[in-house]
């Protein structure tokens, strides 16, 4: 099991900040595919055990609110629906958003370009998702 430091970042509105999660990852990840779909699976595992424990209503901090507000949508992140995230659904999108090049990774400051890349990770490498955003509105 290797702990990474893996930063996310999501491109669009006037806040572009970058938050940083611990994730724990097995040694046997030798592929972009594989990347993925471990780190896939992690997001929905904690996903669903924050939605079951109650975590995902938290209190807003006023800077929180504010970058919520200049992004267009203040909200809690609240999913009142009552079902878990699905894990096939969620690693087919994650795969198809990297594909079609909605989302970027970079690792140890290199794009990765393909699902069949090699790669090799240690507890010191650097990971960092992209998620970008298409512009809106009309050319004429």
């Amino acid at each position: 099991m290797i702990e990474m430091s893996v930063n996310v970042k999501s491109a669009g509105g006037k806040s572009n900040k970058i938050r940083t999660i611990t994730i724990a990852y097995d040694e046997g990840i030798s592929d972009v595919r594989g990347l993925i779909e471990a780190t896939v699976a992690w997001c929905v595992r904690e996903y669903n055990r924050r939605r079951e424990s109650g975590e995902l209503l938290t209190a807003l901090s006023l800077s929180r609110i504010e970058d919520m507000a200049a992004q267009g949508k203040v909200s809690f992140g609240v999913n009142y629906g009552k079902n878990d995230a699905d894990l096939s659904r969620a690693t087919a999108d994650a795969l198809e958003a990297f594909t079609d090049g909605i989302a970027v990774i970079l690792a140890d400051g290199k794009r990765l370009e393909r699902l069949d890349e090699a790669i090799d990770l240690t507890a010191i490498s650097s990971l960092t998702f992209v998620k970008l955003t298409m512009l809106a509105g009309r050319m004429w």
